[in-house]
């Protein structure tokens, strides 16, 4: 008596679901750069985030309410940080802009 034995492959087929993420704004990239506690200059933003113009984002932020600070480090190099204003700071946009700065 002879015993045949036939295998059957199953094929598992698997929905993969794929949900877009937001494309991220340079503006975005480099804030959260920076809210990690890094500084940046004009070469890093163009490195990591293809940023060619770092000063024109970050005028944008500043416009947008973000203390972000300018420092010349010792090559000559503009780094970006950003940082908690002070109180004479405060008190000096209160003085230019009025409460409309607070709003």
């Amino acid at each position: 008596m002879s015993r045949s034995t036939t295998a059957t492959a199953t094929t598992a087929t698997t929905a993969t679901t794929t949900t877009a993420t937001p494309k991220l704004t340079q503006n975005t990239k480099i804030l959260n750069f920076l809210r990690s506690g890094a500084s940046i200059s004009a070469g890093q933003a163009r490195g990591l985030f293809g940023v060619t113009s770092l000063g024109a984002r970050v005028s944008e932020l500043r416009s947008d309410g973000y203390a972000i600070y300018t420092n010349v480090a010792k090559n000559g190099a503009t780094i970006y940080r950003l940082g908690t204003p002070s109180r004479a700071m405060v008190a000096a946009a209160y003085q230019v802009a009025g409460s409309s700065v607070f709003e």
